[in-house]
């Protein structure tokens, strides 16, 4: 039986002013089907997906809903074509129950009672979950869930209005493994139903493990199309980056990492964790702590440079005691924090690149420490904008309007130009394609070259294994492990994280 297109779109083209997003896209998705759509930051998926949502407008193309040609000129005209789209973002409202959540707007119910209804309510809804298998009770409250939890909610509340055609928007961000491993099987059985999904994700071995198909878009063009059953990953990341991306991204290292002693931590205990820790920091070292979610990882990274309190311990900084109880002392002993969440609490979204590269380095850009010098201020900006490849090289430009990887190019750089001794990165690969995370690494490693002691914080273990000199293993908020990288397994990192055998 031939199969039916679900959902095609036919050289779609679309302007930003003079920067051309799409150049003439093609994409078809079969019924019932996963079909993969990948591509590095700034490839074009996000204004792609816009468009399908009716948040953006096409300027030049046609999209046809099975097999018929539709004009989608706003976000309710999509979702009466069954198109929904689950975001990183949850627009679940806390304060409500499972129930209310999934029929909020179009609630079952008898005449004027609606939602107040509770009795129907809650058996719809009972009916609903059991289709998927899904074993929540109606009654939480949506803030009593766990994330994984929420996304099978936020996804069964588009499915209540009779959406056809799922868009998923890197769907496991902040999840446990656990999690993952559940909405999977969600994804499945929604798939058995007949649903159309287009799975869109920077973390390639889920679009091996769930998607039929994968489409790949670079700089705004299709680059292929691919049967999953018939790729590997070294060609889907050459489709994507335009090369081939060498076996082993690690550089070779020249070895600075000494003796000296940057940083250490003497019986600290912060908030948000079970037991005072202590570890060293040395010149050019790449310390890795890793854990699971709830490990107490970022915890340790915020009170370390002053975001967060800590309740008590030492630390010492080249030798001497300091008391890091804000950031600006943080920063004026040397350290520099890279944030996990870098649209909250890296950037001014709403600001220019330029000015957030500023931020923290107007005394650099000073005169006489009161006025700022603009020459002296753009040339800096330009420099580093231009030596970590921030595309597109535009000062002026809204960080909000940067894709994924610039923005936390950006986030690195401001710090970068305050020349720090001491780099702690939460998870400064999360949400970035390939191509950003092989920079990312590089910079890791050349800064530690240069004698920066880096603390990686990050829950990927490859990347941790990959990068390292020494791993912290956290659990439940105290230090579980420490070995050498060479030590490291995957497998042996993730039974000590979730409280297995210890080795």
């Amino acid at each position: 039986m031939e199969k039916k297109v679900a959902l095609e779109v036919k050289n779609i083209h679309k302007r930003y002013g003079g920067i051309r997003a799409l150049k003439g896209v093609d994409l078809a998705v079969y019924e019932g089907e996963i079909c993969g759509l990948v591509g590095e930051n700034g490839a074009g998926k996000s204004t792609l997906i816009k468009i399908l949502t009716g948040v953006e407008k096409k300027d030049e193309g046609d999209i046809l809903l099975n097999g018929k040609s539709v004009q989608i000129n706003d976000p309710l005209f999509a979702k009466m074509k069954g198109i929904a789209a689950i975001y990183q973002e949850l627009s679940l409202i806390e304060r409500l129950t499972v129930a209310q959540n999934i029929f909020l707007g179009h609630e079952p119910g008898n005449g004027m009672l609606g939602w107040r209804n509770d009795k129907e309510l809650i058996k719809v809804t009972l009916k609903y979950l059991n289709k998927f298998c899904i074993d929540i009770d109606p009654r939480h409250m949506i803030s009593d869930l766990g994330l994984g939890e929420k996304k099978v909610i936020e996804i069964l509340k588009a499915l209540s209005v009779d959406a056809q055609i799922l868009l998923l928007d890197e769907p496991t961000s902040g999840m446990s493994r656990t999690e993952i491993e559940s909405l999977f099987k969600i994804i499945g059985d929604l798939k058995q139903h007949n649903v159309t999904m287009i799975y869109i994700s920077h973390h390639l071995e889920e679009i091996f493990k769930v998607c039929d198909r994968v489409s790949v878009l670079r700089d705004g063009q299709n680059a292929g199309v691919f049967d999953i059953e018939n790729l590997d990953t070294p060609t889907l990341v050459q489709a994507m980056i335009g090369k081939k991306l060498e076996d082993d991204i690690r550089p070779s290292k020249k070895k600075l990492q000494t003796k000296r002693i940057l940083l250490k931590i003497i019986d600290f205990l912060a908030e948000g964790m079970k037991a005072p820790i202590s570890f060293t920091l040395h010149k050019g070292e790449i310390l890795g702590i890793t854990g699971i979610i709830g490990s107490g990882k970022s915890e340790l990274g915020r009170s370390l440079f002053g975001t967060s309190k800590y309740i008590s311990g030492e630390i010492k900084i080249n030798g001497k005691t300091q008391n890091l109880a804000t950031p600006e002392i943080a920063r004026n002993n040397g350290i520099a924090y890279i944030p996990e969440d870098r649209k909250k609490e890296g950037l001014f979204l709403s600001h220019s690149v330029g000015d957030n590269l500023s931020v923290p380095n107007l005394d650099k850009m000073m005169i006489a420490n009161t006025f700022i010098v603009k020459s002296k201020k753009k040339r800096l900006c330009e420099n580093i904008s231009e030596e970590l490849h921030v595309v597109p090289l535009n000062l002026q430009m809204k960080a909000r309007n940067l894709s994924g990887g610039n923005q936390q190019k950006v986030v690195i750089g401001k710090w970068l130009l305050s020349d720090p001794d001491i780099l702690i990165m939460d998870e400064p690969t999360h949400g970035v394609d390939v191509g950003v995370k092989v920079e990312v690494f590089r910079l890791i490693e050349s800064l530690a070259n240069e004698g920066k002691g880096i603390i990686l914080i990050s829950s990927e273990f490859d990347e941790i294994r990959r990068l390292c000199d020494r791993i912290i293993v956290l659990r439940d908020g105290f230090i579980a492990s420490e070995m050498s990288a060479s030590q490291a397994t995957n497998d042996k990192l993730l039974s000590i994280a979730i409280g297995g055998q210890a080795w």
